[in-house]
């Protein structure tokens, strides 16, 4: 059997979405290990993932817990100097020698960490993408995945999506000089002489990798129905339900109806953003007695003053995403996709506020109102667009819609697709 080296951002929306494949993969006989800081040690042991450390010094096992008790200036300069210590780490040919140790037949690697594939191919060693995202490459009439673009088929909205690609390039090169990324991709290039012609800047958030192939981690039914490139391969199985504790104070209140759960995401440590969103459902609840809300912080911080006056919200730091989803009325989100494929797979109605996440969020939603599975709350429109979207969610709008996709993703995620893709890799094949 084969040697598999899983490198992923050391985030949970992109960890959690390979688990599955991981351990179809492990159950097939393979070698599959996760290339992880010691921070996500105990991710690993959690879901029986074969952990190989790196960057110890950089991210030593105690970094994220002393963070979260930092104010956010201290924790900024810290997270800061650790990113600039690991650029030079991965510049400095640091990654050779972890992966020489690693000694993989194949690397499947994030889409959104260009070291890898640039790394690799200096080593000899195969590299597939793993997207946790969907399709961020730029293709003809389709809008860049960070854009408020609405699809179409039409030649106006083709036309708006290519323009949206221009103004985007245009943003980058005006913003090239006080941007850090396109100096570090261009280092990386540079010290491992990569083909410049194997790498371009035509991705709607980091730059693409047009002759690898990509597994994506998302159902085709929530793409726009529009084409894919040959080397993209949707509907590789991603979600897994995961057994949660329960907080004893959290019990009672997914006993009541209706109830809305709002989460603005696991970076809410750093996205100062988040708490507009949190302020602005908390003003919603005051308003909505009659209504229950169950709100994650995405921190530890427990705003217990803004909330204990309020007998319908319950705001903590870290929720159990999937016990709550399994009886939520609907939910308040800023549209990462992590969250968005689990309200699909729980059926549950969807109000984004895309514009306080600075990546994917803006197409995320975009596809979710294209499939009738929710709404958006424009920057300009909380907090009366978020409760009218609310109104909406809850009184059944979206609820047929839901069923629909609902049945099709849980057909894709019942597949081994994932598996016989990579084992086609593995045995020399290409897939497109």
């Amino acid at each position: 059997m084969s040697r598999i080296l899983i490198h992923m951002y050391r985030e949970h929306g992109h960890l959690l979405p390979t688990i599955k494949l991981g351990r179809s993969l492990a159950a097939a006989g393979h070698r599959v290990e996760y290339l992880l800081t010691p921070p996500w040690r105990r991710f690993a042991e959690r879901y029986g993932l074969t952990y190989r450390p790196y960057l110890e010094a950089i991210y030593p096992e105690a970094i994220e817990e002393r963070w979260a008790r930092m104010s956010r200036a201290a924790r900024e300069a810290d997270a800061e100097r650790r990113g600039r210590e690991r650029i030079e780490f991965l510049v400095g040919g640091g990654l050779d020698g972890i992966y020489r140790a690693a000694a993989p037949d194949l690397i499947l690697g994030d889409t959104y960490d260009v070291s890898i594939p640039i790394v690799a191919r200096r080593l000899g060693i195969p590299v597939a993408l793993l997207s946790p995202s969907l399709f961020q490459g730029r293709e003809p009439g389709v809008p860049p995945l960070c854009s408020a673009i609405p699809w179409g088929a039409d030649d106006a909205a083709r036309a708006a999506a290519e323009t949206a690609w221009d103004e985007l390039a245009a943003r980058r090169r005006r913003d090239a000089a006080s941007d850090w990324y396109p100096g570090y991709v261009e280092a990386l290039v540079e010290a491992y002489d990569f083909p410049r012609d194997r790498i371009t800047w035509e991705g709607a958030i980091v730059p693409d990798f047009p002759e690898l192939e990509q597994l994506v981690l998302c159902p085709a039914a929530i793409e726009f129905p529009r084409r894919l490139p040959r080397r993209c391969h949707y509907d590789v199985p991603s979600i897994f339900e995961r057994e949660e504790a329960v907080p004893e104070a959290l019990r009672p209140w997914l006993e009541r109806r209706p109830l809305v759960y709002c989460a603005p995401g696991s970076q809410g440590m750093w996205r100062a953003q988040h708490q507009e969103l949190i302020a602005a459902v908390l003003a919603l609840a005051a308003r909505r007695p009659e209504i229950t809300f169950v709100i994650a912080s995405g921190t530890h911080e427990q705003l217990e003053r803004e909330t204990e006056a309020l007998a319908n919200a319950h705001l903590i730091g870290w929720a159990p995403q999937q016990a709550l989803l399994r009886v939520a009325d609907a939910m308040i989100s800023v549209g990462g996709m992590g969250t968005v494929k689990e309200c699909v797979w729980f059926g549950v109605p969807m109000i984004l506020v895309p514009h306080l996440n600075p990546y994917d969020a803006q197409g995320n939603a975009q596809r979710i109102v294209h499939h009738g599975l929710g709404a958006i709350v424009s920057p300009e429109g909380i907090p009366r667009e978020l409760e009218a979207a609310l109104d909406r969610a809850l009184s059944g709008a979206f609820a047929r819609q839901a069923a629909r996709i609902q049945a099709e993703v849980r057909e894709v995620e019942a597949s081994a697709r994932g598996r016989e893709l990579v084992e086609r890799i593995l045995s020399g094949g290409r897939l497109s």
